[in-house]
């Protein structure tokens, strides 16, 4: 998508010199005039942008319904694609959900919390990949601000004994993240393993976060901030072991002013 220039101001100037017509001011800012005029609106950038959700969620069905089998995910998993212009940023969210609770969701099983563990986690990141290396590019530039907001979650099945912990992500001691809503020193190691749910979820965070940060070319350029959220469901199934990723790309449309509104 194209960036946009700044307003020019366009001045009328007509000038004759000894008898001689020179060139006008408004002569030297035309081209900027014929971009100036070319220039979207606010409304026109967010009804855009509706389209482009409603195109992205209609690519997500084709791309699923093209999957081989090792790769399907079943028709009962509901992907959601959100974008949304808060100017002068972008907010993309991906997240997914299981229809029916009683069917396959085609997603972690108990105590698994890689991405290759859930069909459905790695097509969302698939997707996401493919979007912000092509059409969300130009909005990431280097060092332009990205806030990726990661969350995991657990079903409400209890820990029996101690989960493996094999240290793919490194080690973890009081790092700070939100559980249940509240913020919380999380830590997990090879040592401590997994006891409890919310180090479940936490680590399945993390499997997102890595995959982004490893594979998203644009993230390597960008200043990135991400946090975690950490969801111990109560309910128990596999509609409830899920991820979900928000991303906001700040600045998106700084050169674009905002709706301006009329004094009472």
């Amino acid at each position: 998508m194209n960036r946009f220039l700044p307003l020019t101001l366009l001045l009328f100037l007509s000038v004759a010199c000894f008898g001689q017509q020179v060139e006008t001011v408004s002569d030297r800012f035309h081209y900027q005039y014929l971009k100036q005029e070319k220039r979207p609106t606010i409304e026109q950038i967010k009804k855009d942008n509706e389209e482009r959700q409603r195109n992205w969620q209609e690519e997500f069905e084709a791309m699923k319904a093209d999957l081989n089998e090792s790769e399907r995910v079943s028709d009962n998993v509901k992907v959601t694609v959100t974008t949304e212009v808060k100017h002068p940023d972008l907010i993309v969210a991906v997240a997914y959900e299981t229809i029916s609770l009683s069917e396959t969701a085609d997603d972690y099983a108990l105590g698994k919390y890689t991405i290759g563990s859930s069909n459905a986690c790695t097509f969302m990141c698939n997707f996401l990949k493919d979007k912000m290396e092509n059409e969300l590019a130009d909005y990431m530039k280097p060092d332009t601000k990205v806030d990726i907001k990661v969350t995991g979650a657990t079903d409400g099945t209890p820990i029996r004994s101690k989960i493996e912990y094999k240290g793919e992500y490194g080690d973890f001691t009081n790092k700070d993240i939100t559980l249940n809503g509240k913020p919380y020193k999380m830590t997990v190691t090879r040592q401590t393993g997994v006891r409890t749910n919310g180090q479940l979820a936490f680590l399945r965070t993390q499997g997102v976060e890595q995959f982004l940060k490893a594979n998203v070319e644009p993230l390597k350029q960008t200043q990135n901030t991400f946090q975690e959220f950490a969801i111990e469901n109560k309910e128990k199934g596999g509609g409830y072991r899920r991820v979900s990723v928000e991303m906001t790309i700040r600045g998106a449309f700084n050169d674009v002013e905002p709706a301006k509104t009329e004094k009472p």
